[in-house]
């Protein structure tokens, strides 16, 4: 190799290395500017908060977000939609959003933004708790069967955390729908992977309930 070819290696290596701590630095800077964001979007909520009746804030009670809660609904929809918000950061945005329309019995705006969540996740973990999420949010809106659909895409991402919560789902899904077969199938598992847990003990009764 003439020493001209090496100059010329020397200088691509340093270019090379140069563009990718650039890129390096934009992602982390990006990431900061996320998380700043999602830290003012947290402080909004708890403005927007303090105005709401005490009566109406705890989960369970139907209340409008959108009124009750513009800025943060909005924040929300923004950091998640942006396309420059690393994926990890609009994942947990989309998932903050979904699960305040949730809170308070607002399931059909709810399943959308637990959607966006199954998108952007970028782990099992994360995609089987939004896939969780938004299966309860269609069981809630009377669509089971499309419940049922979120939940085995759920257990597929073989997160044990959630396993039980999943099959004792699709325990509950399958006896609303009238198929107990599967639901004991289901419920079998269940009691073979996680033996003696609530859960468990929960699909069993049910299951027994229904034969």
């Amino acid at each position: 190799m003439t020493s001209r070819n090496i100059f010329i290696l020397i200088a691509l290596i340093i270019l090379g290395g140069g563009t990718t701590f650039g890129v390096q630095r934009y992602l982390e800077t990006k990431e900061m500017e996320s998380k700043s964001a999602l830290y003012r979007i947290q402080k909004s909520f708890v403005d927007e908060n303090t105005a709401v009746p005490e009566k109406d804030r705890a989960p369970g009670v139907t209340l409008d977000v959108d009124a009750s809660y513009p800025k943060t609904v909005a924040e929300l929809n923004a950091i998640s939609a942006a396309s420059g918000t690393p994926k990890r950061v609009g994942f947990e945005a989309a998932l903050k959003l979904g699960n305040l329309y949730f809170e308070h019995n607002q399931f059909k705006k709810a399943e959308p933004a637990f959607q966006k969540a199954v998108n952007l996740a970028g782990s099992s973990f994360q995609k089987a708790t939004a896939l969780y999420f938004l299966g309860l949010s269609q069981e809630k809106n009377g669509d089971a069967k499309a419940a049922i659909t979120q939940f085995q895409s759920g257990l597929g991402e073989n997160v044990d955390g959630l396993k039980a919560d999943l099959l004792l789902g699709l325990v509950r899904l399958n006896l609303k729908a009238g198929d107990a077969s599967k639901a004991k199938v289901f419920s079998e598992r269940l009691n073979k992977e996680m033996q003696g847990s609530k859960q468990a003990e929960l699909a069993q009764s049910w299951v027994k309930e229904n034969s």
